[in-house]
């Protein structure tokens, strides 16, 4: 019995290798209430931070921890919508920080900007919005970092002008690719 047990864990073992890489799909709304996935734009002029309610954003804990994380993408999908009666002008930011900020908007502790884009969306029209970033050593380097240390904190930030509307986040998925055993080899 000892013999095949041994056998098992070598060939366990096999699969295993320093070379091994393994992909992990973030689904970061499952994280996101259902009731803050829509960003209510007031009428007028300025700046919000979404979702979470004190500019802390949304903390995302990676689900197993990786050795080396080698790239890494992010997706995000959403709707906005002009609720009011003149057009709503809007620019947008994703927003990444480490664990340890808990103030996305402020430029310090850690976070920065990813992903930005405008929209000029016209009276009781509606526009998609999406944001696709590759990270590696050599593109979003700066993001790749922040999710290497395995938790950090994810937000929007969007600026407005017009007489209102709202944005809703149909999509938030991040995908990291790494080894677990990259020491093993090194």
């Amino acid at each position: 019995m000892p013999r095949i047990a041994f056998i098992a864990l070598i060939l366990l073992l096999a699969g295993c290798t320093a070379g091994t890489r393994y992909t992990i799909n973030i689904n970061v709304l499952s994280f996101v209430p259902q009731d803050q996935r829509t960003l209510n734009i007031p009428a007028g002029s300025g700046s919000l931070l979404f979702p979470g309610a004190n500019q802390e954003g949304q903390l995302v804990p990676l689900p197993t921890r990786l050795d080396l994380l080698e790239r890494g993408q992010i997706r995000v999908a959403a709707r906005l919508q002009n609720t009011g009666s003149t057009p709503l002008l809007v620019n947008y930011e994703l927003r990444l920080a480490p664990e340890s900020d808990t103030n996305l908007g402020d430029n310090s502790g850690g976070d920065i900007g990813v992903g930005n884009g405008s929209a000029n969306v016209p009276v009781g029209g509606t526009q998609a919005i999406n944001i696709n970033l590759t990270l590696s050593d050599s593109e979003n380097k700066n993001a790749l970092d922040i999710i290497r240390a395995g938790a950090f904190r994810v937000a929007v930030r969007v600026g407005s002008s017009g007489s209102g509307g709202n944005l809703t986040l149909e999509q938030g998925e991040i995908q990291v690719t790494g080894r677990p055993f990259a020491l093993i080899g090194n």
